[in-house]
Formats: C-alpha cells, sequence, structure tokens
C-alpha cells in the first residue's frame, strides 16, 4: 500500500480475505501490520465459515434464504453443498485460474477461500496483532464503525441490499457487460450481519512480510509448500516467463 510506515490508526477489512488466495493473506496481514501504527485497531468482515457450515450441516434452509436475501448471488442450484461452497469459492473477476501450462482461460474467481474465528486468531496472533475479539454486528471500540453500511441518502440502518431493495428505493445497481453500472453511493462500515465473521484486534508488535511468508508457506507443518511444486518444472517455469507472468 502507498502508505507511510505506522501512518494509520484503524484499517477495516469488509469481504476482503475471502477474495485472497490463502498463501497470500499472510503477506497482506504483514502489510496492514506495517502501516498500522502501534495499538491501532483493524476490523475484519469476512464469511464466517463456522456459522455457515452448521446451517449446512443442519441442512437449515431458513438460514440460507436468509443468506440469499443477504446476497442474491449464492448459488442454489446444488442443493445445501452448492450453498455452502458458494460462500468457499464463487465466480469473480478478482483471480484468474489458467491450465498448468498457463495457453488456457479456465475461469475468472471471487471467493477463494473461508475462515472461522479459531484460523484467524491463530494467525493475526502470529502476525503481530493481540487483543483479538470476536465482534457482535457494530460492536466497535471505535465509535465510527458502530455505524452499519447503508446508502447515504438514506436513514443509517442496515436493509439487505438486493434487487428488491433497489427497487424499493429506486436505486440502479446493475451487471452490463461484465461492469457495474451504480447510481448511489454508501457509507458506514458493518454489512450482512447473518453471514459475517467480524474481528476487531490491535497491532502489537510488527512481523514483516519474510517472516509472514515463511509462516504459511513453507513451514514443515502445512501442505501449502506443494502449491510451488510446479515451479521445479522448467516447462512450467518457461510458459510462465514467455507470457510475462510473474512467479517467485
Amino acid at each position: 500500500m502507498d502508505l507511510p510506515d505506522e501512518s494509520c490508526d484503524v484499517v477495516f477489512c469488509s469481504h476482503v480475505f475471502e477474495h485472497i488466495p490463502h498463501i497470500r493473506l499472510p503477506l497482506l496481514l504483514s502489510e496492514i501490520n506495517r502501516v498500522l501504527k502501534v495499538g491501532g485497531v483493524l476490523r475484519i468482515l469476512t464469511p464466517d465459515l463456522k456459522r455457515v457450515a452448521k446451517a449446512y450441516v443442519s441442512e437449515d434452509m431458513d438460514f440460507f434464504r436468509e443468506a440469499k436475501e443477504e446476497d442474491p448471488s449464492l448459488r442454489t442450484d446444488l442443493g445445501f453443498g452448492g450453498m455452502l461452497m458458494n460462500f468457499i469459492v464463487s465466480p469473480g473477476q478478482d483471480t484468474i485460474l489458467l491450465d498448468r501450462n498457463a495457453s488456457e482461460f479456465i475461469a475468472g474467481y471471487a471467493h477463494l477461500y473461508s475462515y472461522d474465528f479459531e484460523m484467524l486468531n491463530i494467525m493475526l496472533g502470529r502476525l503481530g496483532y493481540n487483543n483479538i475479539r470476536q465482534c457482535g454486528f457494530c460492536d466497535s471500540k471505535i465509535e465510527e464503525m458502530k455505524e452499519p453500511l447503508h446508502v447515504n441518502t438514506l436513514p443509517s440502518v442496515w436493509e439487505n441490499m438486493n434487487p428488491d431493495f433497489y427497487r424499493k428505493h429506486g436505486l440502479k445497481h446493475e451487471l452490463v457487460n461484465g461492469k457495474y453500472v451504480i447510481d448511489f453511493k454508501v457509507t458506514g462500515f458493518d454489512r450482512d450481519p447473518l453471514t459475517s465473521l467480524i474481528i476487531e484486534c490491535e497491532k502489537g508488535h510488527f512481523v514483516n512480510k519474510e517472516e509472514a511468508h515463511n509462516f504459511f508457506n513453507l513451514k514443515g507443518d502445512n501442505y501449502n509448500r506443494y502449491a510451488y511444486s510446479l515451479l521445479t518444472d522448467e516447462r512450467v517455469v518457461d510458459r510462465l516467463n514467455q507470457c510475462g507472468i510473474k512467479h517467485p
């Protein structure tokens, strides 16, 4: 981020982490750590893996019905398993999947991973954060973050931002030729209270990117090193170089 070291009092990440490859998330947390002042607050919203998994196991249709009201893109045509997996992996424009020869476009993805509180609590604790707590909706030590996300011309209350909401308020929010056409602005912070895991923590000490990279990618007690095994194949590396694709 184009920000000086220790220049921020607060960093807010709403439904960002699930869009980032999990082996890169420690690097992001290190970068957020860098720009936060000691004692500065990081607030995170991301889909709650535990809550969604419980609804899947119990086949809680009421939960998923309400979840679709929060997010109308939720896939429902593959039953409970399809709804669960849509929170973990979903189509989008953030990450491109290519075949191993870097010659065929397979798809674009949005969600790539999902977390519960324990997972992020461990990761944050090892990457320089402390006072880590799971929060309720709009429950924050930062006063302004008690205001939910809302359209800036409407009252400061949370409403599910779905097609019914847009029609009700005469707003435009449409995907046209791969781009969104939106005629309003939003303000506030927390959203999607049913499905969001909300965490707030503070910067304790700095953990640099080298330490962060080693934490998640190269340690012997996890399988993430296998993600780099293709870089031992000269054909793959040559193809990446030909295409100008960055790699370690």
